[in-house]
């Protein structure tokens, strides 16, 4: 009995070494991001982790939406609303990252998407766009100190300019996913032509079917039939289309930084307090 209770001991001991051998490598590190995210929060705020892509869907000949695997059927991104998560890739044999605001939530288990419009000169817009199903890149997160919380204004107003709509479709989706949540939100999305609106459809449908959320679109350069605005977005386009500052009125920009520039001198303008070089939570104005 004592040499058979030795012997399990003993195996018991040399299993679980080569368990630990496993998962940790012979140096004692993860050999795998990944693997430890099934353990723990699947986002870490400074270790990147590794990502499979599962589905690439086209929208349009510069922009796709790309489904990124979790590591369990259950598992939730876990990024609070109104935060992103940084991308990293390999260019050159460099490493490259660059900010991106998924748009599904924590409603979504299994994974997590990414539209992401590709540009010419763009390291990993470029790099994601050449990416096959099963390849991977490496996340950290969450990012950002903007956290939306339910009814924490009476209003919201949104000036989006290109890719600038996936953080307020993110929160835009939240709020309308949420019976409780009585925000009126306001869009002001800004194109340069028809073609480039982004995640139009979804944002057509919620207009339609939610009375406290509107959008109004604007192109430079806009087709023959067009009834949207025209140009750039102006301060009599913002009077007519978001709310007027208030105590309880936030207002948010997320696009080019020359956009967001001149987006919050029109605000000012216009009663806001002028925003900050880099935005914090509680500013009137907040710049993604």
């Amino acid at each position: 009995m004592g040499d058979s209770n030795g012997l399990a001991f003993i195996f018991g001991a040399l299993l679980a070494a080569g368990i630990a051998y496993f998962f940790l490598g012979s140096n004692g590190k993860t050999s795998s991001p990944a693997i430890l995210a099934t353990t723990g929060p699947v986002l870490h705020p400074s270790e990147y982790r590794k990502f499979k892509l599962t589905k690439k869907v086209v929208l349009s000949p510069n922009t796709a939406r790309y489904r990124f695997e979790l590591p369990t059927p259950e598992s939730t991104l876990g990024l609070p609303i109104g935060r992103h998560i940084q991308v990293m890739v390999p260019v050159n044999g460099s490493p490259v990252a660059r900010s991106y605001t998924p748009t599904s939530t924590d409603n979504d288990r299994g994974y997590f998407e990414l539209v992401v419009k590709t540009y010419e000169s763009g390291a990993v817009s470029s790099y994601l766009h050449r990416m096959q199903v099963g390849d991977e890149v490496s996340v950290r997160g969450p990012r950002g100190t903007f956290q939306y919380k339910p009814n924490m204004v009476r209003a919201l107003g949104m000036i989006a300019g290109g890719t600038g709509i996936t953080p307020m479709y993110q929160i835009i989706q939240h709020i309308l996913a949420n019976p409780e949540d009585k925000t009126r939100v306001s869009v002001v999305f800004a194109n340069v032509s028809e073609e480039d609106i982004l995640l139009r459809e979804q944002l057509e449908l919620w207009a339609a079917d939610h009375d406290q959320f509107d959008i109004h679109y604007v192109l430079n350069n806009p087709p023959a039939e067009w009834t949207g605005g025209v140009g750039f977005v102006s301060k009599e386009i913002i009077q007519e289309y978001l709310p007027a500052a208030a105590d309880d009125v936030k207002m948010l920009l997320c696009g080019p930084p020359p956009m967001v520039k001149a987006m919050g001198a029109l605000l000012g303008d216009l009663g806001y307090e002028a925003p900050r070089v880099i935005s914090k939570p509680d500013d009137q104005v907040f710049k993604f």
